[in-house]
């Protein structure tokens, strides 16, 4: 194990033999003199873009981890964030959305809707949706600038803060404290349909084609046929509020406050004659504090947390990745990229404020 430490920041790498394939866990230490928590993340193959507790946004070199940018502006948490070759979009507890050029680290555009914290945004295809503590739904059109970007439509319909929303050409969707999902036309913007199911606040999703995955502060995962508005699966196993959520066509892999991330066998989950015992695959436990963020390719697990660290579970190849998770069912890997709407340049889960939002 080897440690090196520098101003802010501290990491170390490690290398785990499982009893199926080897594995690098490097890990940055963020720490901060004033706050604590890594909120959001995201990362490609050169680097990692976090949002902070201290209200700053940093860059790391994927390669030596190393700091290599921080942009400073917001006058609260960075809670969500999402990113492209051009810009980085942030939303913060000081309700704030925030554009910043992606090469230079320079604030290039602020907007301001919402009238409390933005808990979480998502951008694709000249639409930007952002959600806020102040229960509603913002729907931006972005045009050709970061200056350009309009306020179109907000959405009003949940009783508590909006935690989350995905959405795609056909629908948006949104996950409350209130305990319920609801879908809306992305283009009408029009009330469809809502999915209830969950005993607690509702922390996170994700939703691909007809299918919606979330977690809430019950302790569940569950899957939803987004059409028809049914439960196919009920998974349970964290011990407490599931915080963050992800899905490709193989796997979900989920984090929650009590420090563990969870990966799951998707088909297995969809099919009701798996039992629960094989539908979750592995469980790893490196953080010590609540799983806040998560993301992962065919190569790695990224993670942030409360304890005011990145983790990124590294697998020597993608023959390693899909032997030691039990999650190949035959043929090639396949990339995340092959499924439109599954790539790396998602955008980030959102705040720590689900205690008084559920």
């Amino acid at each position: 194990e080897t440690h090196q430490t520098a101003a802010c920041k501290q990491w170390y790498q490690r290398r785990v033999r499982g009893k199926e394939g080897e594995v690098n866990l490097r890990k940055i230490d963020c720490a901060s003199h004033d706050s604590k928590g890594v909120y959001c993340l995201q990362y490609d193959d050169e680097k990692i873009v976090s949002g902070l507790r201290d209200n700053t946004i940093k860059i790391w070199d994927l390669r030596t981890l190393k700091n290599t940018k921080t942009l400073t502006g917001h006058t609260g948490s960075v809670l969500c964030m999402q990113y492209n070759e051009d810009i980085i979009i942030t939303g913060s507890s000081d309700a704030s959305i925030r554009v910043w050029d992606v090469r230079t680290g320079e604030q290039v555009s602020m907007l301001i809707h919402h009238c409390d914290a933005v808990l979480h945004l998502r951008f694709q295809d000249g639409l930007m949706v952002s959600c806020s503590k102040d229960r509603t739904i913002a729907v931006w059109t972005m045009g050709n600038s970061p200056q350009s970007i309009v306020m179109k439509h907000a959405l009003v319909g949940h009783r508590a803060a909006v935690n989350v929303v995905d959405f795609d050409k056909k629908y948006i969707v949104s996950a409350s404290g209130d305990r319920t999902i609801k879908v809306w036309g992305t283009e009408s913007c029009e009330f469809v349909r809502t999915l209830s199911g969950h005993t607690r606040g509702i922390a996170c999703l994700q939703y691909h084609g007809n299918l919606v995955v979330s977690g809430s502060s019950d302790c569940t995962i569950k899957l939803w046929d987004v059409e028809v508005g049914v439960i196919l699966r009920s998974l349970e196993g964290h011990d407490e509020l599931v915080r963050c959520i992800r899905f490709d066509a193989h796997r979900i892999v989920s984090g929650a406050y009590d420090g563990r991330i969870k990966v799951w066998d998707l088909k297995a989950a969809l099919d009701p004659r798996c039992s629960l015992n094989s539908i979750c695959v592995r469980t790893i436990s490196e953080h010590k504090g609540r799983v806040f963020r998560l993301q992962f390719d065919e190569f790695q697990i990224v993670s942030s947390s409360h304890d005011d660290t990145i983790v990124i579970f590294d697998f020597l190849s993608p023959h390693d990745y899909y032997s030691d998770f039990k999650c190949l069912h035959g043929g090639s890997p396949a990339l995340i990229s092959e499924c439109s709407g599954l790539s790396r340049l998602d955008s980030a889960n959102s705040l720590d404020s689900l205690d008084s939002t559920c």
